[in-house]
């Protein structure tokens, strides 16, 4: 018996990546293969679990939004008014920014007024509707101005929008309502945040109450309700401009209100909580995520686009899909967009040069499996010259953070003695790594090194398990190995194997 060499075509250790099942949100890695139209991920439990974080730090035009004590245009008709105010907006704030020319940015188009005076000063004006037969004069003046906006802010949304506004700087709903959810006292907060979105219209309050409803925290669970409160967030004003969540590589899972409950509803369908499980649905929502700034969506979609989740396989829309995701940054969709340019798909023709750079850039990004692929295309000269020192590194790099392929890679340097000094004992170190993540080709090589006493004491009863389960993994070898070993057993190891193979269940 030979141990293999590190030789193994990518293309089967990669597998076909048509037939990923979709990643879980917080999964950084690929998914294992899907051959059916089945949901494209599960949990124990049927429960929706979404682990994104929340937000980040404000973008600086939402600080100066801040400062303006004008309602944000998501609550106000079609003007395009500011953000909400904070605790630090008090009169001396505001004085100090205008001596400072600080109050505002001259690229800000939001129109300002204050909320206590709408219609601007009334002393100046003989009665209320002055103000808007002069608006009107003006707007009717002069030539057109093709670069405006033919909707306009009006004096009722000006009105409209103060009031709620006063509302908001003195509402202490939304608050409170988050405070009882903290002490557990359920009822309290349903109450609160209920009567916090009817106020305002808060999105956060409706995606806690569609969690309450979900979860069943304080009432019966209630996948209906859930799926009520979550659409009234994803159906609210959205303007792609300013609401787009703004992606950023280092946080990938950062979520708006709005991403958080579309992505929510795609789960819901995906898995069917509480309703009939819906592909076709569930890539609708994730569709949704993706309009709503949410990167790791569009990598989603290409990874249900390859597979045929929720609809016909579609490798053109699978690659728009993935180049958005992986230009963005998104690491996970710079792999498996490399892996699809690898492969090659219908209508898409095998690319290794492309395959390496963005195999490259996964891989600068500390991605595990990118590090292999590409120490795998140095190592066999697939698009690069063949560099099997640079190769090493890279395996070493992908070996360290725990790639199975990577380790077994490594392990063939060691064992064959190429570039590095030859060392068994280090190569059945990593061979035994590889083996235990299920690296089929290891398995079979540790065995072989078992059985010949090599890089450590000889063990055929080990050597069988090892073969046993490489065999097991489609081992093409692994069954004259087993033919080979199985004699030098005695009916005590024999036992001792099956025991370790066919453990005896838990009473």
């Amino acid at each position: 018996m030979k141990v293999l060499n590190s030789k193994t075509p990518l293309a089967a250790i990669l597998g076909t990546l048509g037939m990923l099942a979709l990643p879980a949100l917080a999964q950084t890695t690929p998914a294992g293969a899907q051959t059916t139209q089945t949901a494209p991920a599960s949990q124990a439990g049927n429960t929706v679990v979404v682990t994104g974080t929340r937000g980040g730090a404000p973008t600086p035009d939402v600080v100066t939004a801040a400062k303006s004590k004008v309602l944000s245009r998501k609550y106000a008709s079609s003007c395009a008014f500011m953000s909400t105010p904070n605790a630090a907006e008090d009169d001396v704030a505001l004085a100090y920014m205008r001596d400072f020319g600080m109050e505002d940015s001259i690229s800000n188009e939001a129109e300002r007024f204050s909320d206590l005076a709408p219609d601007g000063d009334a002393a100046r004006t003989v009665d209320s509707s002055s103000l808007d037969e002069q608006r009107n004069a003006d707007n009717a003046s002069g030539t057109p101005n093709t670069m405006e906006p033919s909707v306009k802010c009006g004096a009722t949304d000006r009105r409209f929008a103060a009031g709620r506004n006063a509302i908001l700087r003195k509402d202490k709903s939304l608050a409170q309502g988050f405070e009882a959810l903290d002490q557990r006292d359920y009822p309290r907060a349903m109450s609160l945040l209920e009567t916090a979105y009817r106020k305002i219209g808060y999105d956060e309050a409706a995606v806690a109450l569609a969690k309450m409803h979900l979860y069943g925290m304080g009432t019966a669970k209630n996948t209906r309700q859930a799926v009520r409160w979550l659409r009234e967030v994803t159906e609210s004003r959205f303007d792609p401009q300013s609401d787009r969540l703004r992606f950023d590589p280092k946080e990938p899972q950062a979520m708006s209100d709005k991403v958080e409950a579309a992505f929510m509803l795609a789960r819901i369908y995906e898995r069917g909580i509480g309703v009939p499980a819906n592909p076709a649905e569930a890539k609708k929502w994730y569709a949704r995520a993706a309009d709503f700034g949410f990167i790791p969506a569009e990598n989603i979609l290409g990874q249900a686009w390859l597979s045929g989740y929720g609809g016909q396989r579609d490798t053109g829309k699978a690659l728009a899909h993935l180049k958005e995701a992986a230009e963005a940054g998104f690491v996970t969709a710079q792999y498996n967009l490399a892996k699809l340019y690898y492969n090659g798909d219908t209508g898409l023709a095998r690319d290794v040069k492309q395959a390496g750079a963005w195999f490259n850039a996964a891989a600068k990004a500390g991605h595990a499996g990118a590090l292999f692929a590409a120490g795998r295309m140095y190592d066999l000269g697939e698009g690069v010259p063949a560099d099997q020192k640079r190769a090493i590194v890279y395996y070493k790099e992908a070996a360290v953070k725990g790639n199975g392929d990577a380790e077994f890679a490594l392990a063939t340097f060691f064992y064959n003695g190429e570039v590095v000094a030859k060392d068994l004992a280090t190569a059945r170190k990593l061979f035994d790594a590889a083996a235990r993540q299920g690296q089929a080709d290891a398995m079979f090589n540790l065995g072989v090194m078992l059985a010949n006493g090599e890089g450590g004491p000889k063990d055929v009863t080990m050597a069988y398990v090892w073969f046993s389960l490489a065999k097991a993994g489609g081992h093409a070898s692994a069954d004259a190995a087993l033919k080979a070993v199985a004699p030098q057993l005695s009916s005590q190891e024999h036992a001792k194997a099956d025991a370790i193979l066919k453990p005896a269940a838990k009473s």
